[in-house]
């Protein structure tokens, strides 16, 4: 028989006893055979999605397990989550990965509203409770480190609680449209629509269109959760700044964005820095993101809204003529541990870094142009923007290539920009001495993606 708990209070108290704790330290203390529990684990696998969290329900708390529309801990409305955190150098605890919810229902979440949401009835109020991650070590054996009763609503601000709502409205417009096949993490801020199937083969039908989806699920995207574990967990102070600074009507990050940076387009970078009192005498190389956050009415580079979505600011230079030279770089990758990764591991929903990134990044584009015969720029326009899964097939075959080229040691052969028309790899470090291992055990140039000029200049003109 299921337990229950008719307070909120109840069920954290019962969640705090796992505290410093293992599911085995529970088991053993509660006289649980472990033995049987691991032989039930391996018939299907240990790296089952989902599967510690099912443990924590029947150990823990004395739940029954089932896939329940409503949420775990009736009747008080409360849904538990386990998510998994690691250990960082600069924050403590990181959030390993996103915080997933349950799957969407496309026939049925086309005829809800945001008010009446099946999301927003099952995860109003969260019982998150964080395990340290370690690699090779038992399920059983991860240690709890935070746990946290989280009220959607009321517990964020008003402009996080906004912005998730309109996510929200976002994805399911996208359904409405017959377009759920082309959903993206990168469509949204904080809430997400994160690919859950068994493997890549898996699709399901959508409602107003014929083309097969795959599953998704709603998800916290990781970087916003990485912020509720700083700010709401650990109780630091995350050296950001926030465009909402003053009490306003509700608006999202997208026009808030916009609505301080459409006054300047049009003018030059002699204008801008007369109206915001640019009073840098000697100019440093990245000025113009420094002008770009003196028109956003910030002084750090860490914009909070920002961080918390995901979403990286590119200053660009078009020449006079509109033509864009610049290719758009990410991270320099590590040799040998680009080699040891895929691009997406059906089974655990994982994938590799630069494959993550397409997915899930967005991009705030702030396009200047120069003027021909002329020291001076124009500020042209804002774009904001994430790459589109249509041309994810062609991202992955430059990936594979690039993969294949540093496992046979052919560095001479990685993927050229006139060999794609989306992305290419090239050397990305200070000098030719700024060098990385490779799996052979040489040294290399470091390197990274890069998403090719051509392909961001027709980005921009869309």
């Amino acid at each position: 028989m299921t337990k229950q708990y008719t307070t909120k209070q109840s069920a954290l108290t019962e969640a705090k006893k796992i505290l410093g704790r293992s599911l085995r330290d529970v088991m053993l203390d509660d006289g649980v055979d472990v033995n049987e529990i691991e032989k039930k684990l391996l018939q299907y696998g240990r790296r089952r999605k989902g599967l510690l969290g099912e443990l924590v329900e029947e150990f823990v708390f004395g739940l029954d397990v089932n896939n329940r529309a409503e949420a775990d801990f009736m009747p008080v409305g409360i849904e538990l989550k386990t998510n998994p955190i690691k250990n960082h150098t600069t924050k403590t605890f990181v959030s390993k990965e996103r915080l997933v919810f349950s799957m969407i229902n496309y026939d049925e979440v086309v005829n809800e509203t945001w008010e009446t949401s099946s999301f927003l009835k099952k995860n109003k109020i969260l019982l998150l409770m964080f395990y340290l991650w370690l690699k090779e070590q038992d399920i059983l054996d991860y240690k709890f480190k935070f746990v946290h009763l989280l009220d959607l609503i009321n517990d964020l601000s008003d402009e996080d609680v906004y912005q998730i709502q309109k996510d929200w409205e976002y994805i399911v417009a996208k359904i409405r449209r017959g377009e759920a096949h082309l959903l993206s993490e990168g469509d949204t801020y904080y809430l997400g629509a994160c690919t859950k199937a068994a493997n890549s083969r898996v699709v399901r039908d959508q409602p107003r269109s014929r083309i097969k989806a795959k599953p998704r699920a709603f998800s916290f995207k990781q970087q916003y959760l990485n912020f509720l574990i700083q700010k709401q967990l650990l109780g630091k102070n995350v050296n950001t700044e926030s465009i909402f600074k003053k009490k306003r009507r509700l608006i999202t990050i997208e026009e808030i964005i916009y609505e301080k940076l459409s006054p300047f387009i049009g003018k030059t970078d002699t204008e801008i820095k007369k109206l915001v009192k640019w009073n840098i005498e000697k100019e440093p190389k990245n000025w113009k993101r420094l002008l770009v956050n003196r028109m956003l009415g910030v002084k750090l580079n860490k914009i909070e809204e920002l961080e918390k979505a995901n979403v990286t600011l590119k200053t660009v230079v078009l020449e006079h003529t509109g033509t864009l030279r610049e290719s758009i770089s990410f991270p320099a990758f590590d040799y040998k541990d680009l080699v040891t990764q895929v691009w997406y591991d059906e089974e655990n929903e994982e994938m590799s870094d630069f494959h993550a990134q397409l997915e899930t990044k967005r991009f705030l584009f702030v396009v200047f142009q120069k003027i021909k015969d002329s020291d001076e720029v124009i500020f042209k326009k804002i774009k904001f923007w994430n790459f589109p899964m249509k041309d994810i097939a062609e991202a992955e075959r430059v990936w594979n290539k690039t993969i294949d080229c540093i496992s046979e040691g052919r560095y001479e052969d990685l993927p050229k920009i006139s060999e794609s028309s989306v992305a290419h790899v090239r050397p990305h470090g200070k000098n030719a001495q700024d060098t990385a291992e490779t799996p052979q055990g040489t040294q290399e140039m470091k390197r990274c993606f890069w998403l090719n000029a051509k392909y961001i200049q027709k980005a921009l003109e869309e």
